[in-house]
């Protein structure tokens, strides 16, 4: 009685040490209970199915290494801990065999969301493979030892154990290659976003310089018509220029490549009813790179538009509020009402249902994330807030 207890004891501890390693391997910067509950329940039926096809593999090999010592009577399973003692000593062995894999391997594929719903279906293999390991084994020592079953055996359980490692490493060495390509086409996609906001703030920027250049030329005219005096003249010529074709120009801050960015969403939003709070506070020199300002503060400014399009034309409102917090620190502030839910992923970005959507948002992550700053994203109340702090090239 006290050898079964020992064996039953073996087979729980190490069902518990295979079936936790991967959970607590998962997330090791969160807390053990945090780690425990934020796993989805398919994930913890695999790692506990996991645990189970890895115990019948130590119990099949501690079978078949007793059975000479079994089959011949020198020692008995009910009054010996050698079982107890032989199931320890492989769970170890295989426990070493598969530690990369469920600290390693396991972790990244359960931490990896883009294949979610893989995890129905993936507790198969290991359910699968336990029943065909325990139907397997030898219910008699005797039967072990018979021919050359024992050698056989020990070489398909050999080839068992080496198939659910290569099926776990190909798992993973297929996930990371699908996510190294994901996120390559992910940064060439920021690429192309900020090539496009770079060409749109050049544009802008040739727009806003032109605006500029003709209405000195306004003044010059108007100027010298005062200085003649010729009155007449300016009456007539003010009549003319009252009643030019022209768009009107507003100026929102010292910086040109922000004011032109910032006119130009402001038109944009006129076409739409929508009125923006415009609060821009900078200099003419950025602590950051223009290039880099502008790809945020357009991506920003866009989906807020996008955001209250659907929103009756007396609530689509947006405040725009962007200043130098410090001689090194720059901060943006763009917040919108919104209509529906908001659902947040684990980067703390909002998770769109619409493929392609979403990538703005990745996008300023990513250059926030260049210059060390900071980006809070807040859905309260039905007000979307995005919240950055850019640190200048300087202090980094």
């Amino acid at each position: 009685m006290t050898a079964k207890c020992m064996f039953w004891l073996a087979v729980m501890f190490s069902g518990a040490a295979f079936t936790v390693t991967p959970v607590l391997a998962s997330q090791k910067d969160s807390p053990v209970i945090t780690r425990l509950k934020s796993l989805s329940l398919s994930r913890k039926i695999f790692c506990f199915l996991n645990s189970g096809m890895l115990c019948e593999l130590c119990s099949m090999y501690t079978r078949f290494i007793i059975a000479p010592y079994e089959s011949t009577g020198q020692v008995f399973t009910d009054s010996t801990i050698l079982p107890a003692l032989g199931f320890l000593g492989m769970s170890v062995i295989v426990g070493a065999v598969f530690f990369r894999t469920l600290t390693v391997k396991l972790p990244v594929l359960m931490n990896e969301d883009r294949i979610a719903g893989v995890w129905r279906y993936m507790f198969l293999f290991p359910l699968v493979m336990s029943i065909v390991i325990h139907w397997m084994t030898p219910i008699s020592p005797r039967v072990v030892m018979t021919g050359r079953v024992r050698p056989v055996s020990l070489v398909l359980v050999t080839f068992v154990m080496a198939s659910a490692f290569m099926f776990y490493h190909i798992s993973w060495w297929t996930t990371v290659r699908l996510t190294e390509s994901a996120r390559l086409q992910q940064e060439n996609t920021f690429l192309q976003m900020e090539a496009k906001r770079y060409n749109e703030m050049q544009s802008y920027m040739n727009y806003s310089r032109e605006m500029r250049h003709n209405f000195r030329q306004h003044i010059l005219v108007i100027t010298s018509l005062v200085d003649s005096g010729q009155l007449p003249e300016l009456r007539e010529y003010l009549s003319q220029f009252a009643g030019l074709n022209t768009k009107s120009y507003t100026f929102f801050c010292p910086n040109h490549a922000v004011d032109a960015v910032a006119s130009h969403y402001d038109r944009v939003a006129g076409t739409q009813d929508t009125a923006i709070n415009w609060r821009l506070e900078l200099p003419a020199e950025l602590a950051v790179r223009e290039a880099d300002y502008c790809a945020i503060f357009g991506n920003l400014i866009e989906n807020a538009l996008t955001a209250v399009k659907s929103l009756p034309p007396e609530s689509r409102r947006i405040n725009v509020i962007s200043s130098m917090l410090s001689q090194y620190m720059t901060g943006i502030s763009i917040n919108n009402p919104f209509s529906g839910k908001i659902t947040f992923g684990k980067n703390g970005l909002p998770v769109s249902p619409k493929a392609g959507h979403g990538i703005g948002l990745a996008s300023v992550m990513n250059t926030v994330e260049r210059y060390g700053g900071s980006m809070n994203i807040t859905a309260e109340g039905n007000v979307f807030s995005v919240d950055i702090i850019l640190y200048s090239e300087a202090v980094l």
